[in-house]
């Protein structure tokens, strides 16, 4: 039997990963607005006095991690809609509808502006991806030009962003009202062109 070399190492090391430039919006703009809601109406000030002072020294503090955790939900949920996307392109299916939940946590962070500046930002990256064009090549040319494609694939991950930070919300809420810890609030691995 011939020995095979390793080259875990090597392939790791060769990996390259999807730029997702467009995060941005979402660690700042969209971390920011949460912030800023929390903290002008001190809304949940009694349950970090209750429930979370001992892990959070301050409200600040307290605030800053839940806004964190908002926008690390908002870029999973981006995640989870562009997996969806690339699942339906590997099995040749139609391109799955663009889905947005019923949003009813307070705060709701996409206000117009933000989800504009999140579909401009995504709509030019995706644009000027070469990988992009040729899905569209391959699976859309006969049914949309490249920028209605893009078109659709943006407000899909501007969807997804807002449905991942209401879930997130949702769970920030339920740890609320069963007076438990936290979520873990943790961004996904990067995906790999």
């Amino acid at each position: 039997m011939h020995d095979l070399p390793d080259t875990d190492e090597a392939d790791a090391a060769a990996e390259r990963y999807w730029p997702d430039f467009f995060k941005w919006v979402l660690k700042t703009n969209l971390k920011e607005k949460v912030e800023k809601a929390l903290l002008e109406e001190q809304a949940f000030s009694s349950f970090h006095q209750g429930l979370y002072s001992g892990s959070f020294p301050t409200y600040e503090a307290f605030i800053g991690r839940l806004a964190e955790g908002v926008a690390m939900g908002a870029e999973n949920g981006l995640d989870d809609r562009m997996d969806e996307i690339h699942r339906a392109l590997v099995r040749d299916l139609p391109f799955p509808p663009r889905g947005l939940y019923a949003v009813y946590f307070w705060p709701d962070p996409f206000d117009e502006p933000l989800g504009s500046l999140l579909y401009r930002e995504v709509f030019e990256e995706f644009r000027s991806h070469p990988v992009y064009r040729h899905i569209h090549e391959d699976h859309y040319h006969s049914h949309w030009t490249f920028d209605e494609f893009i078109d659709h694939l943006a407000h899909g991950a501007v969807a997804g962003a807002r449905n991942g930070a209401d879930k997130t919300l949702g769970d920030i809420y339920r740890a609320f009202i069963y007076e438990t810890p936290l979520p873990a609030f943790r961004r996904r691995p990067r995906r790999v062109r």
